[in-house]
């Protein structure tokens, strides 16, 4: 047998002890329950937390941050057969009567889920986002500077109040009945989901547009 013969033999069976080392070693990892995409799975952030709530009607949403932090987080409310919330250790919550009322300190992204609810008050200076929400009717106060998106949402009766330098925008998939809006100075009104009857209420908008199914079904705006 020559060299080369002899060289390559033994690197084809170092390649094969390498091949079998791998399968036990694996094999040993199965059976301990450790897997590859185990291993690669990023870690949880340590300071986010889910908590099962009670059931309430209206949410009331603080701020209860520095006055010079960034107010640059969104609360999502989604729907959901039951009541719970996400966060980053940046708000605490309580209950007064039918009223979840959260306080946030830190400005991180929350997420709310909840089956429906009929009334929320947004000072928090944080944008909210509604997404397939179902109610009868739904009543939005918003203070200054604050952000309402709404996403696939089915309403009868909406109503929304909004402070100086606030922004509402409702897409064309949301499904509404009546509709009331009111908005004090220098306000952003995006408004495309059709609806029965509307009245909306403006003072001295930065930016209007309302198109498609909207405006076919505006009548008057003031």
């Amino acid at each position: 047998m020559t060299t080369s013969n002899k060289l390559l033999l033994g690197f084809s069976g170092v390649l094969v002890l390498l091949m079998l080392f791998s399968a036990i070693i694996l094999k040993a990892n199965y059976n301990k329950g450790i897997t590859n995409t185990e291993q690669h799975q990023p870690q949880k952030d340590p300071d986010y937390a889910k908590v099962t709530l009670p059931a309430f009607k209206a949410l009331v949403l603080k701020n209860t941050a520095a006055i010079n932090e960034k107010h640059e987080a969104t609360i999502y409310v989604r729907e959901s057969p039951e009541y719970h919330l996400e966060f980053y250790k940046n708000a605490t919550y309580n209950m007064s009567g039918d009223t979840l009322i959260v306080e946030i300190s830190k400005s991180r992204d929350i997420t709310l889920y909840a089956p429906a609810m009929s009334y929320i008050d947004n000072r928090s200076d944080y944008g909210i986002s509604l997404s397939d929400i179902k109610s009868p009717s739904l009543e939005i106060n918003a203070g200054n500077d604050v952000r309402t998106f709404m996403i696939s949402t089915k309403i009868n009766s909406f109503a929304y109040t909004g402070g100086k330098n606030n922004t509402l925008e409702v897409n064309e998939d949301n499904i509404l009945d009546s509709v009331k809006v009111t908005m004090d100075k220098r306000g952003s009104l995006y408004f495309y989901a059709p609806y029965q009857s509307g009245e909306f209420r403006v003072d001295s908008l930065d930016n209007l547009n309302i198109t498609g199914k909207s405006l076919q079904s505006l009548k008057r705006i003031n």
